[in-house]
């Protein structure tokens, strides 16, 4: 269902939740921007600080008024999920073509974007495979129960459903959007879902997952169960939305 590149310039929105990020933003926001000047130089970069109770405001106040292109939104505290969709909705507002959610703790190699970057005109979704993932055993595991529910779901191997280095084109957005509860916990998973079930381009590349060195996550052990046990239950409820409402006519 891929549509074929626009000529003249595509607006590239990188989307980048944060929280309680102040030590480390700063090196990652110039790592990305010195790679998007060259690889994207049609793009801009927002950041959503959710709610951080350290210094992470002021900091990225900084960065912004030091930084062109790169756009910031204090908002409460909603959790990782509501607040990529809340900015996949402000960058196709802002007249994004293209969307790049990635999470700010630096666990991707940024220099392996401009290979997803790359990989557009052939995919409407790309989505960048974590290889070797290196997080916590129990996040291994839920990842695997996440991988084969999904992978049923669609009735096709999926096999990094929820990674946040992904590539997203604004028709999939605008055709999902409507499916995708606002308080959906896991919007990630509902994209590449949906986008599987509605025959979109789905091209998935390896990535580099590297061991977080700063911060932590914002879900522990017991509640990370229970997470993702509701976000399982919103899972079912969407793929009983897609088979109701067909695709759009001009999608």
């Amino acid at each position: 269902m891929a549509t074929p590149a626009a000529s003249g310039k595509e607006l590239l929105y990188v989307v980048m939740p944060i929280y309680n990020e102040q030590a480390s933003i700063g090196p990652v926001v110039r790592e990305w921007k010195e790679m998007l000047t060259r690889v994207a130089p049609d793009h801009r970069i927002l950041i959503l600080n959710d709610g951080s109770k350290d210094n992470t405001a002021q900091v990225l106040a900084e960065i912004a008024a030091q930084t062109p292109g790169v756009e910031v939104i204090n908002k409460p505290n909603s959790g990782h999920g509501r607040t990529c969709i809340h900015g996949y909705g402000e960058a196709i507002t802002r007249g994004a073509r293209w969307v790049f959610q990635i999470d700010s703790d630096g666990q991707f190699v940024v220099a392996e974007f401009p290979q997803l970057w790359a990989r557009r005109e052939e995919g409407d979704l790309v989505l960048g495979v974590r290889e070797n993932r290196r997080d916590p055993t129990h996040r291994l595991l839920l990842s695997r129960v996440v991988r084969l529910a999904s992978s049923l779901l669609v009735g096709a191997r999926m096999r990094d459903v929820n990674t946040p280095f992904r590539l997203v084109r604004r028709a999939v957005w605008e055709d999902l959007r409507p499916l995708v509860g606002s308080s959906t916990l896991a919007p990630n998973i509902f994209v590449a879902v949906g986008a599987k079930v509605r025959g979109w381009n789905v091209v998935e590349l390896p990535a580099t997952h590297r061991p977080r060195v700063t911060g932590t996550g914002s879900l522990r052990a017991l509640r990370l169960v229970r997470f993702s046990l509701r976000a399982l239950g919103q899972l079912l409820a969407f793929r009983a939305r897609l088979r109701r409402f067909p695709p759009r006519a001009d999608t």
